[in-house]
């Protein structure tokens, strides 16, 4: 008999490599070894009809030839059948995730890999084979690995991990069924337990590292030890921690690490510990908790590997500047010195920090004279000398901050830059580039893939798999970047692909277009490209750029360059966020600048201190964002936000670059707190300063998008200019010649002008219709037919009459669906001859059935013989 078995106290990782096993060995027979975790006990309540694993006291053990043995390959941590495990005779096939250990079980087959979970290897076996899994199954093996990875987040988690997790998807992994059992509160056994904990943890440094060790005593036993050992270590915030739990008279050891530091399976294993370098165990059945804790803090001082310290690693003496020099000389010292920053100080007080970056951008719009003082970044934070690197580079992560002073009651020790953290990571061969050190923290090699299989349309992710495969072959890279990707990480649908590609952007749009039947255009200048595919959907190419401006308010000048050059010239960090498209890594992020972060906390953050002044357009855009996602703009930037209007920079911008923000601005669902803001900050001023914009009705301005939406639903295919509503709006207070002057200044079209032009007699024509309520339809459509929907809308604003209202509604319900039956066929047929008396004949008719005289063709035909018979078209019109 064959039987498939895992380790005692059964996890998720186990269970799912026991099910993993029986797809490679259907005749074999599922085996508990022995207890079961709380959560694979709960799962089983529901799911043992289902899997049909059997106890061991269910089966002949003397007729067992063959076990499967998985997530162990050590007979002591197979239970009751361990006995039968050490006896001879009995072949074994094992797959195991753990390191290797001198007793474990032979076998004629061992797969020993070093992975996040074992089921990973039983599922690269199922696919090299191709064995069938149902959905069913594909939830179970998530399970598994989601569990031993701590949800792909743990250390010991592999690229192998996640491919494994990317084909059970796409075998029907349900993951509301994983989170379901992955998200199980503690139970009030485990609360007690960590807080237990909590009161007795102890921080012991030790060669620079911050370990914890923590005991506790419970006369009954709680499960799972190792998760609120996990916790402990997340709330303690160390390097490394070690609990010892005495439980039903046994000693419960768990180790736990974040760094290379200290390998806790090696600790362990002076007190019979097994286990990963991050996370190890034992279960000491006779001892005391207080010869444990001295083998392991013997074990710590002997094998932990030193840690180094701000102090070991700064830059000193500190080369520093004081706060009133120009930023030119800033940029030789630092040259001189090979310096990328330097602290700004005031006498001996340190207030600031400047970059070389900040430096090349002043030069750039001819601001070297100006002192570092207006470009530098205050409120910097500080370390102290023997602050441990891990913590450095934790700062520099979570602030994204390229250097920290290191200071020593106050007084200035040192400098830890960016460059030195690099070198204690990589050594000397350390990138050069900001993207490393984002990628070190874990969070820049997220794959969206079913994310994106969950939120796009299958349309949208059939066009970006397909132009992935058309630049994997071309062998460039293109990215989905901007206004697409934050609205996919808000929800808010979005389906303007904007696209960027690193190589030739244009050689790849016009591939795109071949094979997709599509056209395109391309924009040589700054190298970008539109296709426009049959169905109407449209793709803006471009190809990778820096831009930079050649004086404040100036259009970029452009050149090639990476992804995160590309990204680094956005305005703000919610809008540097991409998406890689090509073939093996479709759907991984790319934030490089902490993007993901600001769109979680709601914050709209310019990327550097010179953005404002490069485009000052970027501060309407701020707002526009901030209102429209209901954001805020994070203190820096709202600072020189501020700093480039008092220095009126937006003066500076041609009118036409203002009009297209404003614009933009007045199309958003509801611009009005966008326009409260623009008002509060003092940017208003410099677009329609004749306006005094707190005297415009805030009420008619709310009515606006009401007004709109029930325009268009009435009037079906009718698509309003919202902005240019709200435009005649606040133009309201102006008389003509000032109208005409704002007209010209902003260069409007002629629609615009149109219906600016007709808002002038709007009020006139509301006291005419308030005075006279006998007006026909044809009185008012004299007034009214040739005039734009928009200023027609403003009419509709500017009544407060509902007997009005009712009646211009009326009107124009008649107006749109009114039309006249008979033709020029029908005329001739009765006699009169072709020409302008067809015209006045079909405008008597508009007119009667405007006033509702008429209704029918019938009608038309009697109307039109009443005139012939009465004489009222001359003779000359009618034929012989």
């Amino acid at each position: 008999m064959d039987i498939i078995t895992s380790h005692n106290s059964l996890d998720f990782d186990g269970l799912a490599s026991m099910v993993a096993a029986s797809k490679l060995y259907p005749g074999a027979v599922k085996v508990f070894s022995g207890t079961l975790s709380k959560n694979v006990k709960q799962f089983m309540a529901l799911y043992k009809d289902l899997l049909l694993i059997k106890y061991a006291k269910e089966i002949d053990l003397k007729a067992i030839k063959r076990m499967i043995v998985v997530d162990t390959a050590n007979a002591n941590r197979l239970g009751y059948l361990k006995e039968i495990a050490l006896q001879s005779g009995v072949d074994f096939h094992i797959y195991d995730h753990h390191p290797s250990a001198p007793d474990d079980l032979q076998g004629s087959i061992c797969e020993i890999h070093k992975l996040g979970a074992a089921t990973t290897i039983l599922i690269e076996e199922i696919i090299r084979k191709g064995v069938n899994i149902s959905p069913f199954d594909a939830t179970i093996l998530a399970l598994g690995i989601y569990e031993d990875t701590g949800n792909m987040l743990f250390a010991t988690t592999t690229p192998r991990d996640v491919s494994a997790v990317s084909f059970l998807l796409e075998r029907g992994a349900n993951l509301s069924v994983v989170a379901n059992f992955m998200e199980q509160p503690f139970s009030s056994e485990q609360r007690w337990l960590l807080q237990n904990l909590l009161n007795t943890a102890q921080h012991y440094r030790i060669k620079n590292v911050d370990v914890v060790l923590a005991e506790s005593q419970n006369e009954n036993f709680v499960p799972g030890l190792d998760a609120v050992s996990f916790r402990l270590l997340e709330v303690e915030n160390a390097d490394a921690v070690f609990v010892i739990a005495k439980m039903q008279g046994k000693l419960n050891v768990v180790g736990r690490s974040r760094c290379n530091n200290v390998k806790v399976n090696e600790i362990l294993k002076a007190v019979g510990g097994r286990g990963h370098e991050r996370a190890a165990s034992a279960v000491v059945k006779k001892g005391n908790s207080a010869d444990i804790a001295g083998a392991i803090l013997t074990g710590l001082e002997e094998k932990v590997q030193p840690g180094l310290l701000a102090k070991d690693i700064m830059s000193t003496p500190v080369k520093s500047i004081p706060m009133d020099r120009s930023m030119e000389e800033a940029g030789r010292i630092m040259l001189r010195y090979g310096h990328t920053g330097m602290p700004v100080v005031e006498g001996d007080i340190m207030v600031g920090m400047i970059s070389r970056r900040d430096v090349g951008k002043a030069r750039t719009h001819d601001l070297g004279h100006a002192p570092v003082k207006g470009f530098m970044t205050a409120g910097v934070l500080a370390v102290a000398p023997d602050t441990p690197v891990g913590e450095i580079q934790r700062m520099m992560v979570e602030y994204d901050i390229g250097r920290l002073p290191v200071t020593d009651h106050d007084r200035l020790m040192g400098i830890v830059s960016r460059t030195d953290i690099l070198r204690t990571l990589h050594g000397e061969d350390y990138p050069e580039d900001h993207e490393v050190l984002y990628t070190a923290s874990g969070e820049k090699n997220e794959n969206c893939l079913a994310m994106m299989q969950e939120r796009m349309p299958s349309k949208i992710l059939s066009i970006l798999t397909l132009v992935g495969e058309l630049a994997e072959a071309m062998g460039v890279t293109v990215y989905c970047v901007g206004g697409f990707v934050r609205d996919f990480f808000l929800r808010v649908p979005n389906y303007d692909l904007d696209m960027v590609v690193e190589g030739d952007g244009e050689g790849l749009a016009r591939k795109v277009a071949e094979t997709m039947g599509g056209k395109e255009r391309i924009h040589q200048r700054f190298g970008t490209a539109m296709v426009a595919l049959p169905d109407g959907t449209k793709l803006d190419i471009a190809t990778a750029r820096t831009e930079y401006y050649e004086f404040p308010a100036a259009l970029p000048r452009v050149e090639k360059s990476s992804i995160r050059e590309d990204m680094y010239r956005r305005d703000f960090t919610i809008n540097t966020l991409a998406l890689c498209l090509n073939p093996g890594k479709f759907g991984d992020l790319i934030d490089y600048f902490g993007g993901r972060k600001d769109l979680e906390s709601g914050y709209i953050r310019i990327l550097y201190n010179l953005s404002f002044i490069e485009d000052p357009t970027r501060i309407l855009r701020a707002v526009r964002f901030e209102q429209r996602y209901q954001f805020t703009m994070e203190p820096d930037t709202l600072r020189f936000a501020r700093d480039a209007i008092e220095r009126h920079l937006l003066g500076k911008l041609s009118y036409k670059r203002i009009m297209q923000e404003l614009l933009l601005l007045l199309s958003e669902k509801d611009p009005l707190p966008a326009l409260n803001r623009i008002l509060e900050i003092g940017v208003w001023e410099y677009i329609l300063p004749e306006v005094d914009l707190a005297k415009i009705s805030r009420t008619t301005l709310k009515r606006v998008p009401i007004l709109v939406g029930w325009w268009e639903e009435r009037y079906y295919g009718q698509k309003i200019k919202s902005w240019l509503v709200y435009i005649i709006v606040i133009l309201s207070q102006l008389n003509e010649e000032q109208k005409v002057q704002v007209i010209e200044r902003y260069h409007m079209d002629n629609y615009a002008r149109k219906a600016i032009q007709e808002s002038l007699v709007v009020s006139s024509l509301v006291e005419e219709l308030h005075s006279n309520h006998n007006l026909l339809n044809s009185d008012i459509d004299s007034k009214l037919s040739n005039w734009n929907s928009e200023s027609t809308i403003y009419l509709l604003l500017s009544i407060k009459d509902e007997q009005v209202w009712e009646k211009i509604v009326k009107y124009l319900d008649i107006k749109d669906n009114i039309k006249i039956d008979i033709n020029g066929y029908e005329l001739k047929k009765l006699g009169l001859r072709q020409g302008p008396i067809y015209r006045l004949i079909l405008e008597e008719l508009y007119k009667l059935k405007l006033n509702q005289v008429i209704l029918n063709r019938e009608e038309e035909l009697i109307a039109v013989k009443k005139w012939l018979e009465e004489g009222r078209f001359s003779d000359a019109a009618i034929t012989d």
